[in-house]
């Protein structure tokens, strides 16, 4: 290829918003600890699951789901019995006939929110959000109110 395709090439992928492909973020574990209140674990990037790379989040305010998903997606977790995940869409119209959990998580900058719900009939009901910002500041709310947390990351037992 000579100088001008290449050129031209670039161009190209740059105009229509594509782009080579960058390796995947590595993953990050953070431990969020509260004032004598249970902890939150955050896990971004680490796990594959349905072709997308998942985060993951963890703590007292979850409850029957697995609250994993894609940058910008929604992880399905199952309706009933067992909390495992059953799907991954990107869209919100696309988990309007899945009836039990949904969670979803935006990555903007250092910036992360996790929100977790059920959908019914009555549409989806959100339970809870997890926000954390760059200095490790977490913050999550519930239907009980707001929990403030504090976050570092932490290197999960391999042994587990």
């Amino acid at each position: 290829m000579n100088l001008m395709n290449a050129i031209a090439a670039a161009a190209y992928l740059a105009a229509t918003g594509m782009a080579l492909a960058a390796p995947a973020e590595k993953p990050m574990h953070m431990l969020c600890k509260g004032d004598g209140i249970d902890n939150v674990y955050v896990h971004l990037n680490s796990k594959k699951q349905f072709g997308h790379v998942l985060s993951c989040v963890s703590g007292p305010f979850i409850a029957d789901m697995m609250p994993c998903a894609p940058n910008g997606g929604y992880g399905l977790s199952s309706p009933t019995g067992s909390t495992a995940l059953v799907g991954v869409v990107m869209r919100s119209q696309d988990y309007q006939r899945h009836l039990g959990g949904v969670t979803g998580f935006t990555r903007q900058g250092d910036d992360v929110t996790f929100t977790g719900g059920f959908m019914g009939s009555n549409g989806l009901q959100t339970s809870w959000t997890l926000k954390l910002d760059p200095e490790g500041n977490a913050v999550v709310r519930d239907k009980e109110g707001s929990i403030p947390y504090k976050c570092k990351p932490y290197t999960p037992d391999a042994s587990k």
